[in-house]
């Protein structure tokens, strides 16, 4: 899949990049390393092109991790302190502690977006982390499950290309999906990943079994 390909070439570029500046030189807007914002609110938030994919699946697995802590995040990542600290706090909750009930684990990138001091530059080194770290899923690993089914990353590659590349009368008569959402998909591409795909109007669990029972059967 397209996206999953110009990612991996950002890591490399993109790491690069932090190999040779430390997190001071992380200075965009959306992330304010070592300036005060008068007005946070009028701090755009990073866009989360990260959401959906194998990369945001281990960005937020890597910091809902017990063994992520904020030491982690501000001398390792690096991260602003600021970020470092409301990242933890927020995961944590009001007594502090990793796996207690009053957690409140990230359970989406948007979420991760919203914290203050966090930003797309900030987004962007977590995601570098978690890959570096090993949390990114890849091939026949599970990268999700979405309106109740699952996708290896593989299945989730070959079912988005065919929810880009078939022809409405495929999806409608040889797929059977729902006249809806046959339109709801033709008007969405291209589409980016299968959590953009599962949101889609009138597409849900039918059309998403349907979709990859598609993938499987092409591969045999």
């Amino acid at each position: 899949m397209n996206t999953v390909i110009n990612k991996t070439l950002f890591f490399g570029l993109a790491t690069f990049a932090v190999a040779c500046g430390g997190k001071d030189d992380d200075t965009g807007s959306d992330d304010v390393i070592g300036v005060e914002s008068t007005d946070l609110e009028e701090i755009e938030l990073a866009r989360s092109a990260w959401e959906g994919t194998p990369e945001g699946v281990g960005l937020l697995d890597f910091l809902n991790a017990e063994t992520t802590t904020f030491g982690v995040l501000d001398n390792d990542v690096p991260l602003d302190r600021r970020a470092a600290g409301n990242l933890i706090a927020h995961r944590d909750g009001g007594d502090r502690l990793w796996g207690s009930t009053d957690d409140d684990i990230f359970s989406n990138v948007d979420e991760v977006d919203a914290v203050r001091f966090v930003g797309a530059r900030s987004i962007d080194r977590l995601v570098m982390y978690a890959a570096k770290e090993g949390y990114v899923p890849g091939g026949d690993e599970i990268l999700g499950v979405y309106d109740g089914v699952s996708f290896t990353v593989i299945q989730a590659e070959a079912t988005i290309a065919l929810a880009n590349t078939l022809e409405a009368e495929v999806l409608d008569f040889d797929l059977a999906l729902d006249a809806r959402a046959v339109t709801s998909i033709v008007e969405a591409r291209p589409i980016e990943t299968v959590d953009e795909l599962s949101r889609l109007y009138y597409v849900g669990r039918t059309a998403l079994d349907a979709l990859k029972i598609e993938t499987i059967n092409e591969q045999y």
